[in-house]
């Protein structure tokens, strides 16, 4: 996602923040099961409502969401361009044919959809 300008890099830091101190209970109906912060170094497990440390040896201004249907999303603004990006794993169970790893790819493709919607992007 493109934000140009003095005002691009303020929105982006606006969403990290707002990322950061607002995660997301689900994504696409997925409860939000792990949060990790690699700016803080901070970890905050929602199913065990426990904090718990990132053992790394830098920080990075970083953010990713683990959900328990095994959805990973990463979110970082660029280093060298006005962007925010957003890395969308999902994972889809049960292929053993063709068939099953095109309905897949389907499945997957909606799913991106839906956490695109959850995170208003």
């Amino acid at each position: 996602m493109v934000k140009k300008g003095k005002s691009g890099a303020e929105e982006i830091e606006a969403m990290m923040t707002r990322f950061r101190n607002n995660p997301p209970s689900e994504l696409a109906g997925s409860k939000v099961a792990t949060l990790y912060d690699y700016a803080s170094l901070k970890g905050h497990s929602f199913t065990e409502g426990e904090d718990f440390s990132l053992h790394m040896p830098t920080t990075s201004n970083v953010l990713q969401y683990y959900t328990e249907d095994q959805t990973k999303v990463s979110i970082r603004p660029s280093g060298t361009e006005p962007k925010i990006k957003f890395y969308i794993e999902v994972h889809v169970p049960n292929i053993h044919t063709v068939d099953d790893l095109r309905a897949a790819e389907a499945q997957a493709l909606e799913k991106v959809e839906k956490i695109k919607a959850s995170l208003g992007i």
